[in-house]
C-alpha cells in the first residue's frame, strides 16, 4: 500500500470510526457496536479499505494486551485470591458444561467428534475485549457482576495451551510410542520454556521495573516514563507469547506485579491512550471479518446458529451464577455479558483449520458466528438491564468501580501550599485527594497517611482518576505558571462546571490566570505582603477591627488596589 493509500484508508477509519462512536452512544448502545459497525463499513465486504483483515486483527489485539494490563494494575495478588471461587469454580464450571452442550449440538449436525469438541470448547469461551470495555464504560468492572465476569475470563485465558494442545492431540500428533516420548519430551521443553518466561515476567515487573519508574519519576522524564510503561506490557507479551502461553494473560501478571507501586495511576493514565486507539481498531477489525455477502445468503442459518449458542451459554452461565451464590440480576447481566463468541477462537479454529480439524467452510462459517454474537452484545446488555427494572429483580448491594469520594477537593500539587490546604480540609472534615508528581513528596509519612495519588495533574486520565467529574472545586498549588496552566487547561476543555482555584505567584501572574479561566487566583506575594503588614499594626498596637478592616479592603475588588502599586519587574 503506497503512502497517499495509507493516508486516505487511515482518514476514512479515523472519521468512520468518530462519528459511527458518536450517533451509537448518543442512542445509548456504547462505542463497541459503533465501532463493529465501521468495521462493517470499511472492511471487505464495504469500502474495502484494507483486505489484510487478519494482519490488521493481529496487531489490533496489542489493544486487548493493553487492556488486560491495565485490568491487572487493579487487582492484587489478595483481590486474585479472594475470586478463586470465581476463576475457578464458575469458570470450570461454565467452560466445561457450555462446551459439552455446544459439542453435542455439533455432532448432532453431523460433524465428527473431534471437531465437535474443538467447536464445543472455542465457543464456550467468551471476548474478553467486548466484556471488559462494557463493564468499564459503564463503571462496572468492580460490581458484583464484573468481578464474577472477570474471574470466568481469566480462567478462560488460562484455558489457551490446553485447548490448543488438545488441537495437536486431536489431529493425530502423538502417534506411536516413539512419536509420544518426543511428544513428552517436547512438553518438557515447552514446560520449562513457560516457568522460565514467568520468572522473567514476575523478576521484571516485581524489582527491575519499579525502580527504573522510579528514577524516571524523580528525574521528571515523561517520555522515559511513559516508554517504560509501554515496555512492561510489550515484554510480558513478548514472554507469553514464547512461552506459548497467553499475550493478554502475561500483560495481565504484569500489571498485576505492578498494582501495589505507587506509580500505577499513572501507569495506567499513561497506557491509557495507546488502550483506547489499539482496542478500537480490534473492534473494527472484528467488524471487518463479517462477510456481509455471506450472512446475506445464510442469513437464516447463521442467525439460528447465533442464537441457540447465546441462548446456551445465558442458560448455562445463568445457572452456574445462581449456584455460586449470585443473585438473579447479577445472574442475568453475567448470561448478557458473556453469551458471546470469544477473540480466541479466531486463533484456536484458525489451528484446527491448518491441521485439518475443521474444513475452509465450517472455518469461515464459524468466525462469522463469532462476530455476529460479539455484534450482539451490546443489545443484550441493554435488553438485560431493561428486564431487571422492569421485572424489578432485586439487586444485591454493590461496590462501585470508582472512588467513593463525592462533592470531594481535587489539590493539584501536595507540596508545603497543597498540605496546608489539605490540612485545612481535614479539619473542617471536608474530604479531598490530591494528586503528585513528586515521587519524594509521597515517601514520608504524612503522605502515606493522607489520599494521595502519583500522577501528572494536566493528564486527563488521571484528573479522571481522582474523580473530576464528581469534585466540588479543584486547588492547583504548583509554584510553575505554565505548570498551573496546563491543569486549567485539562480541567477547563472536560469539565467546565468544576471551579479551579489556584496560586499565583504576584498580581500578573494571577491576571494571566483569571484570563486563562481560573475562577480565583490567589498572589502569594501580595498575601506574604499582606500577612506581614498586619503582623507590623500588631506591633504598634493598632486595634483588631482596625487591622483586619484594613487587610479586608484591600483584598476587596480583586486586589484592584494592590495591582497598581505592583512594579512590573516584581516577582
Amino acid at each position: 500500500m503506497h503512502h497517499d493509500e495509507l493516508l486516505l484508508a487511515a482518514t476514512i477509519l479515523i472519521a468512520a470510526s468518530t462519528l459511527s462512536v458518536v450517533i451509537f452512544r448518543k442512542a445509548g448502545f456504547g462505542s463497541v457496536l459503533g465501532l463493529l459497525a465501521t468495521g462493517i463499513v470499511v472492511g471487505p465486504s464495504g469500502l474495502a479499505v484494507t483486505r489484510e483483515v487478519e494482519q490488521f486483527r493481529s496487531v489490533t489485539e496489542l489493544g486487548v494486551v493493553l487492556l488486560l494490563f491495565v485490568i491487572g494494575l487493579e487487582m492484587d495478588h489478595r483481590r486474585l485470591w479472594a475470586m478463586r471461587r470465581a476463576i475457578f469454580g464458575m469458570g470450570l464450571a461454565q467452560v466445561a458444561a457450555t462446551g459439552a452442550v455446544l459439542a453435542a449440538g455439533a455432532m448432532m449436525l453431523g460433524h465428527r467428534f473431534d471437531a465437535a469438541l474443538i467447536m464445543g470448547l472455542g465457543l464456550a469461551l467468551s471476548s474478553t475485549a467486548f466484556v471488559m470495555q462494557l463493564l468499564e464504560e459503564r463503571g462496572e468492572v468492580l460490581t458484583t457482576h464484573g468481578r464474577g465476569a472477570f474471574g470466568i475470563l481469566l480462567l478462560q485465558d488460562l484455558m489457551v495451551v490446553p485447548l490448543l494442545l488438545l488441537v495437536a492431540l486431536l489431529a493425530g500428533q502423538p502417534g506411536p510410542a516413539q512419536e509420544a516420548g518426543e511428544a513428552g519430551a517436547d512438553l518438557g521443553t515447552r514446560l520449562a520454556l513457560a516457568v522460565a518466561m514467568l520468572g522473567l515476567v514476575v523478576a521484571t515487573g516485581r524489582w527491575l521495573l519499579p525502580r527504573a519508574l522510579a528514577y524516571a519519576a524523580r528525574q521528571r522524564n515523561a517520555e522515559a516514563f511513559t516508554g517504560l510503561a509501554l515496555l512492561a506490557v510489550v515484554l510480558a507479551a513478548w514472554a507469553m507469547e514464547v512461552a506459548g502461553l497467553s499475550m493478554a494473560l502475561g500483560a495481565f501478571l504484569m500489571g498485576m506485579l505492578l498494582a501495589r507501586s505507587r506509580f500505577h495511576h499513572q501507569l495506567e493514565a499513561d497506557v491509557a491512550p495507546f488502550k483506547g486507539v489499539l482496542l478500537s481498531l480490534f473492534f473494527i477489525s472484528v467488524g471487518m471479518s463479517i462477510d456481509v455477502g455471506l450472512l446475506r445468503d445464510h442469513a437464516g442459518s447463521i442467525a439460528l446458529v447465533v442464537c441457540a449458542i447465546i441462548l446456551v451459554k445465558a442458560s448455562i452461565l445463568a445457572l452456574v451464577a445462581r449456584l455460586f451464590g449470585h443473585g438473579r440480576a447479577d445472574a442475568l447481566r453475567l448470561a448478557a455479558l458473556l453469551g458471546q463468541g470469544g477473540e480466541f477462537g479466531f486463533v484456536l479454529f484458525g489451528a484446527a483449520r491448518a491441521l485439518g480439524l475443521l474444513d475452509d467452510a465450517t472455518f469461515v462459517q464459524t468466525i462469522l458466528v463469532i462476530s455476529t454474537s460479539m455484534a450482539a452484545t451490546p443489545l443484550l446488555v441493554r435488553a438485560a438491564q431493561f428486564a431487571i427494572g422492569r421485572w424489578k429483580l432485586e439487586d444485591e448491594p454493590e461496590r462501585t468501580a470508582v472512588s467513593d469520594l463525592k462533592r470531594h477537593v481535587i489539590i493539584c500539587g501536595f507540596g508545603r501550599v497543597g498540605r496546608i490546604v489539605g490540612a485545612m480540609l481535614e479539619a473542617t472534615q471536608m474530604p479531598y485527594l490530591a494528586i503528585e508528581r513528586d515521587p519524594a513528596r509521597l515517601d514520608d509519612d504524612r503522605a502515606r497517611q493522607g489520599p494521595i495519588i502519583f500522577g501528572n495533574a494536566s493528564d486527563r486520565a488521571i484528573l479522571a482518576r481522582a474523580g473530576i467529574d464528581r469534585a466540588a472545586v479543584v486547588v492547583v498549588t504548583l509554584d510553575d505558571p505554565k505548570a498551573v496552566l496546563k491543569v486549567v487547561s485539562a480541567v477547563r476543555n472536560f469539565h467546565a462546571e468544576v471551579p479551579v482555584l489556584a496560586r499565583a505567584r504576584d498580581m500578573r501572574t494571577r491576571s494571566a490566570m483569571l484570563a486563562q479561566g481560573v475562577d480565583e487566583a490567589v498572589p502569594e506575594a501580595v498575601e506574604m505582603s499582606l500577612a506581614l503588614g498586619e503582623a507590623v499594626l500588631q506591633r504598634l498596637e493598632v486595634a483588631d477591627d482596625t487591622r483586619a478592616f484594613l487587610a479586608g479592603q484591600l483584598r476587596a475588588d480583586g486586589f484592584a488596589a494592590l495591582a497598581a502599586l505592583e512594579m512590573p519587574e516584581q516577582h
